[in-house]
């Protein structure tokens, strides 16, 4: 405790202040004891922190076993040049044939040079309508509404034009080209597919002499010229036409805006890269659900390492005392209940599955003598050549009907009743954090009232130094009359 007042014992000689020294370092033991608990109780609350964590990680490699993530399909094409595809769990196993017709285009349009990209134009507004030609003419799309850009003073060049309309993002881009004799802009439709050409309306306010006309970016694509490099056409022309994608898949004809197609065969991705022909083999890739099945392995292990090293309880050398070894959470039993929950969702089949795919055993997962996993591939592969529709359905989330649940959805929603907001280790947490502010606040309160205890005590020895000083001063003069009388009669 902190010295109050003046030094003790200076009149008397007494060893007062260290007397008050080992008083207070009594007074003190209950402090201490109550700073040690907190010191306990903090390092539980982020024992239970990283505990948490390493279920967490669990949850995360669980999320990732999902009956759509598991037996992707492995793709190989005879041709690569024109298309990639993708698979997934979903895609029909075999071969077919694919046959790119035709690649989806943007609709462009160029318009007629200028001098530079800082030539004049006219104010007012350039509009585009989105739609399609059909039977040789322009139809506008009701659900698309007209969209304009307007030219100011401020911005009546090409290059303002550009930025114009780059900025107002209404799905048409712009950009600057020479190509020689002079400045053009090149419009495209942000989306391909017949169904997003455009068309262009320019309408000048105001025009200065030397000011080129907005209506030199008057444009339809049902009746605009198609470009070419010895073109001299004054207006715009058709750089390009808006296009569908069209593709042969054993033959069937499939049209589709886009040359990325999800939708044409179920579980394939297609992305078309070029007119040709190719075949398409899809073929069972258990190498993902093996490495997620491997992730789970890892993060369970991980998670088995930590709980140990937490709940470590090791003899003590002393009887009676803990050992300065042990973990926080030495004899805390819900290092105990966590573990047993989480080795009952790996030993519990999943409930009403048939046949031989039932479990995590059955997929090659096993207990070692230490009580960490072990992943046996040679297990796995017997069981995914038998049933590989069973092995994804050991994970969908309702994989026999209404109201069943799969091994990752029951494995999750375990973890997320430990470690959620209302989970067991949460409450703990919340236990520990009022328990934390008590023990606090009755420091607080011991403090202070020490602080009297040796206030008291410091007034006390002050009064008894000043008692014996006087005493010894008393004695010092009577020492000294009687020696004055003793020197009188000696004379």
């Amino acid at each position: 405790m902190a010295t109050a007042g003046t030094q003790l014992g200076l009149g008397s000689g007494l060893p007062l202040e260290s007397l008050v020294t080992q008083l207070m370092a009594t007074e003190v033991k209950p402090l201490t004891k109550l700073q040690a608990k907190e010191a306990e109780t903090t390092s539980k609350v982020s024992a239970l922190g990283q505990l948490s964590g390493s279920l967490t990680s669990v949850r995360e490699a669980l999320l990732k076993l999902t009956d759509t993530n598991l037996n992707t399909g492995k793709v190989a094409l005879s041709e690569k040049d024109f298309a990639t595809v993708t698979a997934s769990s979903k895609a029909a196993k075999g071969t077919m044939s694919l046959e790119v017709v035709q690649l989806a285009q943007q609709e462009k349009a160029l318009s007629a040079s200028l001098a530079s990209g800082d030539s004049k134009i006219g104010t007012g507004q350039v509009s585009f309508t989105f739609g399609s030609v059909k039977d040789g003419a322009f139809a506008a799309d009701a659900d698309l509404p007209t969209q304009s850009v307007t030219i100011t003073s401020e911005n009546n060049t090409l290059s303002g034009l550009r930025d114009a309309v780059n900025k107002a993002g209404i799905g048409v881009t712009a950009s600057l080209v020479n190509d020689g004799n002079g400045s053009r802009l090149v419009f495209s439709s942000s989306r391909t597919g017949v169904e997003k050409a455009f068309k262009m309306e320019g309408v000048s306010t105001g025009s200065a002499p030397g000011e080129a006309s907005l209506s030199m970016f008057n444009y339809d694509p049902s009746t605009a010229p198609a470009h070419s490099p010895d073109s001299t056409a004054p207006g715009m022309v058709r750089l390009q036409a808006a296009k569908d994608a069209k593709i042969l898949v054993d033959g069937l004809a499939v049209t589709k805006p886009d040359n990325l197609i999800t939708d044409a065969m179920d579980g394939l991705t297609i992305t078309l890269t070029k007119v040709g022909k190719t075949q398409v083999t899809v073929s069972q890739d258990p190498d993902s659900t093996k490495s997620a099945l491997q992730s789970l392995v890892t993060a369970y292990n991980s998670f088995l390492t930590t709980s140990k090293q937490l709940s470590r309880n090791t003899p003590s050398a002393t009887a009676g005392t803990a050992s300065t070894s042990n973990g926080p959470l030495a004899g805390d039993s819900i290092v105990r209940d966590v573990t047993a929950k989480m080795r009952d969702q790996i030993f519990s089949p999943l409930a009403g599955a048939k046949g031989s795919t039932t479990s995590f055993a059955s997929l090659g997962i096993s207990f070692q003598k230490d009580g960490t996993l072990k992943f046996d591939t040679a297990v796995f592969d017997k069981a995914n050549t038998a049933d590989p529709t069973g092995i994804a359905n050991l994970f969908a989330d309702e994989p026999n009907g209404a109201g069943s649940v799969g091994l990752s959805k029951r494995f999750v929603d375990a973890i997320n009743a430990m470690v959620d907001t209302n989970g067991s280790i949460q409450t703990r947490v919340d236990g520990l954090g009022a328990t934390t502010k008590l023990l606090q606040k009755q420091q607080v309160d011991l403090a202070a009232r020490l602080q009297v205890i040796e206030t008291g005590y410091r007034t006390e020895f002050s009064r008894l130094d000043t008692l014996v000083t006087k005493m010894m001063e008393m004695q010092t003069r009577l020492t000294k009359d009687l020696e004055s009388l003793s020197n009188l009669r000696s004379s």
